[in-house]
């Protein structure tokens, strides 16, 4: 029942994460009670994804369960350079970590961490963000961002 359990505390995480409940702060209480830890962590890109599955098996070792998930990939959006479609279509593993904190199995790391929202919730952040940017170069950085998300073309199979 634990590697039930691990698992299917891993694929909440994924599914909020894929709703952008890591891109807004008032959504991190929905992933609070899943993690070892307190904040949700700074993250320098997003990777906008149209799809993950989860490892049928999660891998009990020393105590801890290990479960993969492998999100179909969009695009990326890095901070500090804007969005990229490069990597789209293909598949990114993520590592999570399942283990017993004090008497509660928690996720307790994900490698690589940064958040994996669905198209419509990066589009979401986007126009937030650009609706609230501060200066004209950010502004053109989350309307190009948007435009490009907006325009490209997404895989059948990727749906």
């Amino acid at each position: 029942l634990e590697s039930v359990e691990a698992r299917e505390l891993v694929a909440r995480y994924c599914r909020f994460d894929y709703a952008g409940a890591r891109l807004t702060p008032a959504d991190w209480p929905k992933l609070q009670p899943l993690v070892a830890w307190t904040a949700n962590p700074e993250f320098p890109l997003m990777m906008v994804t149209s799809r993950f599955d989860l490892d049928q098996d999660a891998v009990l070792e020393h105590g801890k369960y290990s479960i993969t998930v492998h999100y179909r990939l969009v695009g990326r959006y890095d901070m500090t350079e804007g969005y990229s479609s490069d990597g789209a279509n293909t598949v990114e593993n993520v590592h999570f970590v399942v283990a017993e904190v004090n008497g509660d199995w928690r996720i307790t790391e994900v490698e690589p961490s940064y958040p994996h929202p669905s198209r419509a919730s990066a589009l979401q952040w986007l126009n937030k963000n650009l609706s609230e940017a501060p200066d004209p170069a950010s502004k053109l950085t989350y309307q190009h961002a948007v435009q490009d998300l907006q325009l490209q073309k997404v895989s059948p199979t990727a749906q």
